[in-house]
């Protein structure tokens, strides 16, 4: 849902893989290595949460996919607000 949203905001298949990869795979643990809590609302790092069943980091083993759908809906009402301002 994540990637739809975004497809939808950028128009491009190409361009989305090009930001989405690189944002899930290098960017989490950059800011992950200067400060350990930002990175735990980061949709990767959010979705590995349940994972866990301790709950070691800031979010549960149910606030992980929270957020994780929190980061899906809003790339998907950008799409949709995008979609429509341009095809209108």
């Amino acid at each position: 849902m994540l990637a739809a949203g975004l497809t939808a905001v950028l128009r491009s298949g190409v361009a989305t893989l090009s930001v989405l990869i690189p944002f899930l795979l290098i960017v989490s643990f950059v800011v992950g290595d200067m400060s350990g809590t930002v990175a735990d609302v980061l949709p990767d790092r959010a979705g590995q949460a349940v994972l866990h069943a301790d709950g070691g980091g800031l979010l549960g083993p149910w606030g992980g996919p929270a957020v994780t759908a929190l980061w899906a809906t809003a790339a998907l009402v950008a799409g949709a607000w995008g979609v429509r301002r341009r095809d209108a």
